[in-house]
């Protein structure tokens, strides 16, 4: 099994034969999120993850030449190890990914925020990890379950239920929820978080930065993800170019969650 991201692409290019086609016509790198938006419409977002790069590996090296390049090229940068890249090339997936949302055979697509389908499965005696600080989440959860754990890379943020993403090598197992965000895809944490978290009975990947490809989530023990599905692709990225985070993104985009369709399963 290879990793999340190879998968990802691997699918990508399999159900999308013209992505190599297909032309980026505008990237933005906000200080909240990244945005891509393809010539067909299709936009995605992910997290610039500003706090988790090195100064000299802030810049993107094909910076200026990036619109106009195909689909195909930047999803490619997913692969990259340079956080600047690779935010770039989810965000490409992400937009791919919105093409094919209809095509999922095996899963149920639904709109809705994954907040309200998580609330209503956990319960008082769940251990609950929370892998980066998701703020609706936490503020709810640490007082519904028996324990909270939030991990982060961020020192910024560390406090009371945060404490530092190494902590998930001891503590992640434990866990009967687990909640990933999207941006484990971005940073290369993913693979590493799902193969601790197997013991848990509901895993979710959640945020704008989680790409809508099941599959390769699936197959590895996530049972819904949480994503979005831009709606106003040019007010998104004027929103992200001017600086803009979650909140400000929201009435462009429509929550969607992806789970596995019971009654096929059966």
């Amino acid at each position: 099994m290879g990793s999340v991201v190879n998968e990802m692409l691997s699918l990508v290019y399999r159900m999308l034969p013209e992505v190599g086609e297909i032309r980026v016509s505008r990237v933005c790198i906000g200080v909240g999120y990244t945005g891509v938006k393809l010539e067909n419409g299709c936009a995605g977002v992910c997290q610039s993850l500003l706090s988790e790069q090195i100064s000299h590996c802030w810049t993107v090296r094909d910076a200026g030449r990036l619109a106009g390049e195909t689909a195909a090229s930047l999803a490619n940068l997913a692969k990259s190890w340079r956080v600047s890249e690779s935010v770039v090339g989810v965000a490409t997936l992400n937009a791919l990914s919105q093409m094919l949302l209809d095509r999922w055979e095996g899963y149920v697509v639904r709109e809705g925020n994954l907040f309200n389908y998580i609330r209503e499965r956990v319960g008082g005696d769940d251990i609950v990890g929370v892998v980066g600080y998701i703020r609706p989440f936490v503020n709810i959860l640490q007082k519904k379950v028996k324990r909270l754990y939030v991990f982060e890379r961020n020192p910024m943020l560390f406090g009371e239920h945060v404490l530092p993403d190494t902590a998930c090598e001891d503590l992640l197992p434990e866990a009967d929820v687990v909640i990933v965000s999207g941006t484990a895809i971005a940073n290369k944490t993913i693979d590493h978080v799902l193969r601790l978290s197997q013991g848990a009975r509901e895993i979710g990947v959640v945020g704008p930065s989680a790409c809508l490809i099941p599959e390769p989530l699936f197959k590895r023990g996530v049972t819904v993800i949480g994503g979005v599905k831009a709606v106003n692709a040019d007010r998104l990225l004027e929103i992200i170019m001017e600086g803009g985070g979650t909140p400000q993104i929201k009435p462009t985009v429509k929550f969607v969650n992806i789970l596995q369709d019971v009654d096929e399963k059966a």
